[in-house]
């Protein structure tokens, strides 16, 4: 039977998000655009798609859902508030209402800051579980609706930091460990959210924030060599990521800090120069590959024959006013201007911070 009244939406689409969907997605319209042979099962959850695991959540559904859930949220949050306050009013209060409408409002608008510190209040109190909240991120973290949002992946990152004080009674909040079972989830998670939302800053963000918690707990220069293997193959793997999409700053923002977490990676620097110059050779138009380049450089101690070559075979003659002429594409302009602003940084000493802030 399908929902038609509000409360009723909000009471299915939050016990569906409660079961902590493999992927959530918005989806364009609203109900009536669905196949009218839809099976009894489908007819069930309608308005919403529940199949295999899988919601789907009509935006327009979602959208005139989202002011009920806000004032339910708002009710339900200051009888929260009265109940710490003073114990005697908790009857007023139903976690049950704060759940579904935060939840349903997250959904919505993934930066809301109020909603998702309150579900950091009741993590806490234990009202929600905190493997039952890295699910639930999980869930909306699988949306391209979800996917580009900072405060989204902050929220994931300190539910993992409070699910450690909670198991162990350490590590504050600005910080958090994570296993290298827990690592390998989160490399799925973020490598999803980015082929779903091209230059996911705050995921490939998310990602080496994760592998700087791994490395930062063992000693400086000693790491396993499953974790050490792990590394190796995720800047291999980061590198084929760049050669498929060369104008994805954020992947080689990533592949260059993750470097410089790991110096002892076969070959790193000179992996990152030789890899970066022969992208930069190919598409000379793209900047961010000029960029992974000049990075890239600037990790080396000493330049070799190979760099000069680079520099006064490649650069200097591209960087040449007349080596465009006047029929020239716009993609050799490009490369051009690129290749002098090469040179004026290099000139000037210009460095790229590569600093990897919380």
């Amino acid at each position: 039977m399908s929902s038609n009244s509000a409360p009723e939406r909000m009471e299915l689409l939050a016990m569906l998000l409660d079961r902590c969907p493999t992927t959530v997605e918005v989806i364009p319209g609203d109900a009536t655009s669905w196949s009218p042979d839809s099976t009894d099962q489908e007819l069930h959850y309608r308005p919403f798609l529940f199949i295999d695991g899988n919601l789907g959540v009509p935006q327009k559904v979602l959208y005139a859902l989202y002011p009920y859930a806000v004032n339910v949220f708002n009710t339900s949050r200051k009888a929260f508030i009265s109940s710490r306050d003073a114990p005697q009013a908790s009857s007023r209060f139903k976690p049950t209402d704060l759940l579904a409408s935060s939840s349903i409002i997250v959904l919505a608008n993934p930066s809301h800051q109020t909603a998702l510190n309150v579900r950091k209040r009741l993590v806490r109190d234990g009202t929600i579980d905190s493997e039952n909240e890295l699910r639930f991120t999980s869930s909306l973290l699988s949306s391209q609706h979800c996917a580009k949002y900072g405060e989204l992946w902050y929220h994931r990152r300190w539910t993992f930091a409070v699910r450690q004080q909670l198991d162990f009674g350490e590590c504050s909040c600005s910080s958090f460990y994570i296993s290298l079972a827990s690592l390998r989830q989160e490399l799925a998670l973020v490598s999803r959210a980015c082929e779903l939302y091209p230059r996911n800053y705050f995921a490939w963000m998310h990602r080496l924030l994760c592998f700087r918690s791994l490395i930062r707990s063992h000693p400086i220069g000693v790491l396993p060599n499953e974790l050490g293997q792990t590394l190796q193959d995720e800047i291999d793997d980061t590198k084929r990521w760049i050669e498929r999409h060369v104008s994805d700053y954020s992947a080689v923002h990533y592949l260059v800090g993750l470097s410089q977490l790991f110096p002892q990676a076969q070959g790193s620097k000179w992996g990152l120069y030789h890899h970066s110059t022969s992208l930069v050779r190919a598409y000379p138009s793209h900047e961010t590959l000029w960029m992974y380049t000049y990075a890239a450089c600037l990790m080396l101690e000493t330049h070799d024959e190979d760099f000069g070559e680079f520099l006064e075979g490649f650069v200097r003659p591209l960087a040449q006013p007349n080596s465009v002429n006047v029929s020239a594409d716009d993609d050799s302009i490009m490369g051009s201007r690129h290749a002098q602003r090469f040179l004026a940084r290099r000139e000037l000493g210009l460095r790229w911070e590569f600093e990897v802030r919380c």
